[in-house]
Formats: C-alpha cells, sequence, structure tokens
C-alpha cells in the first residue's frame, strides 16, 4: 500500500512539474501561476503546495531541469570534439543555441532570487557544478598550471563572459549583437579566454 502511495504521489509531482516547464516554456515566468499550473497538470492547487511549498520552490524545480538540458546540449556538443579549444566554442554554440530554442526557460534561470537566508536546492548546485565543468575540463587542458582555486575561477569567468554576451544580445539590449556578428565576436571572445 505504501508503494502505492509513494508512486502516486511521484506522479503527481512529475505531472506538476512538467505542467509548469510547459508554461515557462510557453509564457515565461510570468506564467507560473500554481492555480493554472494545478489545472493544467489536473490536480488541486493543495496537491501542488504538497510538493512545492510556493513558487519560488516550483520555479528552482523548473530551473533545475532547464540545468540538466543544457548540459544534455553540451554533452552532445562536444562528444566527439577531441581538441580543448575546439571543444569551448563548441560549449558556447550550444549554449547560444540553447538561450535561442529556449528563452523563457534560460530567462527564467537568471530571473529567480531566492529569499534571504533560503538555501539553493541541492540538486540544483549540483547541476551547476556539473555545468562548470564541461569548461573546466577543456580550460585544464589549456592552462595546465592553474591551481584548482584560479582554474575555478577561470571557469566562472569564461561563463559569465559568455553568458553576458548571449544575455545582451538575445535581450535586445543597445549594445547587443546581430546574429551573424554574435557568432563571430563568441568565437573571438573564447578564443581570447582561452589565451589563443
Amino acid at each position: 500500500m505504501a508503494g502505492i502511495q509513494k508512486a502516486k504521489s511521484e506522479e503527481t509531482q512529475r505531472r506538476v512539474l512538467a505542467a509548469a516547464v510547459k508554461a515557462v516554456e510557453t509564457g515565461g515566468l510570468e506564467a507560473l501561476q500554481i492555480r493554472k499550473i494545478a489545472a493544467d497538470a489536473g490536480y488541486s492547487v493543495g496537491s501542488v503546495y504538497k510538493h512545492y511549498q510556493d513558487q519560488d520552490a516550483l520555479v528552482t524545480a523548473v530551473d533545475t531541469v532547464t540545468l540538466a538540458r543544457i548540459k544534455e546540449a553540451m554533452a552532445a556538443a562536444v562528444e566527439e570534439v577531441s581538441d580543448p579549444l575546439d571543444q569551448l566554442k563548441a560549449l558556447a554554440c550550444a549554449y547560444l543555441a540553447f538561450a535561442q530554442e529556449h528563452r523563457n526557460l534560460w530567462q527564467t534561470l537568471f530571473a529567480l532570487k531566492m529569499a534571504e537566508g533560503a538555501p539553493t536546492p541541492e540538486i540544483h548546485v549540483q547541476e551547476l557544478v556539473d555545468l562548470l565543468a564541461f569548461i573546466t575540463r577543456p580550460l585544464q587542458q589549456l592552462e595546465g598550471g592553474l591551481d584548482d582555486e584560479a582554474l575555478a575561477a577561470r571557469t566562472r569567468t569564461c561563463f559569465a563572459a559568455l553568458h553576458g554576451l548571449v544575455a545582451i544580445s538575445l535581450e535586445d539590449r543597445f549594445v547587443g549583437l546581430t546574429e551573424d556578428a554574435l557568432d563571430r565576436e563568441m568565437m573571438f571572445l573564447v578564443e581570447r579566454l582561452a589565451g589563443r
């Protein structure tokens, strides 16, 4: 009996999360309304709150799905690439392509501000660590002399620089680049960050 209840609970959580991901994909963060998510998933509002204590918890769960999808895209991008600089370029292209194709999910990933003192869920942290590891591995080959602390800082710098370039361009900021220029300048940025 307990196994059936657990399976039902897991199915409810899965369906609620799927409805939340779909809502964000189609309408952005503003579309993530608990009452609508409950209706779309076929459950009561109380069922949603049983699995996600508040809207922030649901956004965090959606963000964890998004990070996992980005990680899958990055893994696929470097699967057949052995040169470390080419790996960094492939990762940059995969990140840009994900942001372009899944703009609402990507923007939501950076929109949530956790309440003061609220810890980021461990699974979310782990997905971020795994994502940055894709950058760390080729950087380590290119910058063999860096200790762990310096390598971690360089990894974050590379991600922040690439993310900034993508964000400014995709959000149509006044200093953003056109699509052709964005591809070219992204490769320029990767080469410079890799010391080439």
